[in-house]
């Protein structure tokens, strides 16, 4: 493509922070800002953020890149599945940003098992508090709020709502809800009548690709003719960037949580984007704490994250770490599962810590791969992206517990890359084959233990999950 390529306002809010970045359609980032999010835990289970924190970090953070560029459109990528409410009149918030961490609807899902086959047929997913569902239901049923004037939306909707392009939501983030008719790619009346929720209280589904003309595109330094014309789920965009729609194409995502994604019509399990008016869907598994493992325990023992990363290599024990705190997700979905770490010694070192925690990151991915086995989804190779592909060792670790190629992208901003991508076919500036056109860089790994010594790791990861899920009684 020319020099002038057309550049797009990728903003990808995320768990830990917003990003706006500068994109152009030879695939280069050509400026990037992050603006920080505070998370909040008020009650054991719960988590928390500020929607006019979020907003004004994606204002924040788009000024920093329209001062200095010429934007021809926006793309969206956000964190899924978490929930507000604000009022439809003045648009202010509600309630706090009920995130896709907080368990505080656990005794809810209870109540609903007798329809958790039908949930499941319906919506793809698993009943769980991860999902909206759950979550709105509990606000619902908490707070008196005046039922008529109220939208609830996802992240995506609040901030397409405060950039004026009225109350919608991704069909890819909706399906995220538990309220979507997976195959019809509508609200179900049957998932809103099991958790409560009005139709009408609800944001109308739109298409990955369309071109919203949006009102109040001044508050990111941007003129109204500037469209907003890609919007997604971020685990969606990072497998979109990855070029997900050819065949055999798999991807973590690695970030508080991680996301495994694959397009697929066997028994799918969410919509991965809704492009040129054709819906596909994926199968998808999530793990609830991966980089938040590390997090974890950095403050824990007074350090940092990366400072931790660093330590791994030196690990002499394998210590498990089974990081259970909310309960364990894919492929295990148990609730009542609790942390374990096992295996400690009087010699146990931080750096066994360290190792154990990365270790179970990739430790729960390959417990994931070999559930996809289970039904006949062979993975050949897993791309990788988002802040945990930058470590070599965790990379090189996946490799030997899962015995599989993993290719770990150059480019770590993959959910921004992939919305500014859709963003610039919702503008009629690009199209899939141009897309195709552009070459990411991988970094390749593969395992470089037996398959002895492969079983033997992972014997000890399976031993300390089974106590993780021992019920207490």
């Amino acid at each position: 493509m020319e020099n002038n390529s057309p550049i797009i306002l990728a903003i990808d809010q995320g768990s830990g922070s917003t990003k706006a970045l500068a994109i152009n359609l030879k695939g280069e980032v050509l400026a990037h800002a992050e603006i920080k999010i505070v998370t909040s835990f008020p009650h054991p289970g719960w988590v928390e953020q500020d929607p006019e924190e979020i907003w004004q970090s994606v204002v924040t953070a788009s000024k920093e890149i329209t001062k200095a560029h010429k934007i021809s459109a926006v793309g969206l990528s956000v964190q899924r599945e978490s929930v507000l409410f604000w009022d439809r009149t003045t648009g202010k918030a509600l309630s706090k940003i009920i995130t896709w961490q907080d368990r505080r609807a656990s005794d809810l899902a209870g109540k609903h098992w007798e329809y958790a086959a039908q949930v499941k047929t319906l919506s793809g997913l698993e009943l769980d508090p991860m999902f909206s569902a759950l979550k709105a239901q509990w606000l619902l049923e908490n707070n008196n709020f005046n039922k008529s004037d109220i939208c609830i939306g996802t992240i995506d909707s609040w901030i397409a709502f405060k950039l004026g392009a009225g109350h919608i939501v991704e069909v890819g983030s909706a399906s995220r809800t538990q309220l979507l008719d997976i195959q019809s790619g509508n609200w179900s009346p049957e998932l809103l009548s099991i958790f409560g929720i009005s139709e009408s209280q609800l944001p109308r589904v739109c298409a990955s690709d369309e071109k919203h003309i949006c009102t109040n595109m001044q508050a990111l330094g941007l003129t109204s003719d500037v469209p907003l014309s890609g919007i997604m789920g971020d685990s969606h965009a990072a497998l979109f960037a990855h070029q997900g729609w050819k065949t055999g194409v798999f991807k973590a995502t690695f970030g508080t949580g991680t996301s495994l994604m694959g397009v697929t019509e066997i028994n799918p399990q969410t919509i991965a984007w809704s492009i040129d008016n054709k819906i596909t869907r994926a199968v998808e598994a999530n793990i609830l704490s991966t980089g938040s493992t590390l997090v974890w325990l950095a403050e824990l023992l007074s350090t940092t994250p990366d400072e931790l990363a660093k330590l791994a290599p030196e690990s002499t024990q394998q210590v498990e770490i089974v990081p259970a705190f909310n309960g364990l997700g894919a492929p295990w979905w148990d609730r009542e599962a609790t942390s374990v770490i096992s295996g400690l010694t009087r010699g146990s070192k931080r750096a066994d810590l360290a190792a154990a925690a990365l270790r179970s990151t990739a430790a729960q991915i390959n417990d994931v791969l070999e559930d996809f086995a289970k039904s006949n989804i062979e993975i050949d190779s897993l791309y990788a992206d988002g802040g945990g592909a930058r470590n070599e060792y965790l990379m090189q670790m996946l490799a030997d517990l899962s015995g599989k190629r993993i290719r770990s992208s150059q480019l770590l901003e993959l959910s921004a890359f992939g919305a500014a991508m859709v963003a610039a076919i919702g503008a009629g500036l690009a199209t899939i084959s141009n897309i195709e056109k552009i070459e990411l860089k991988y970094s390749d790994y593969t395992s470089a233990i037996s398959e002895s010594e492969r079983q033997i790791r992972l014997k000890t990861w399976r031993k300390a999950v089974q106590q993780s899920r021992l019920k207490m009684n």
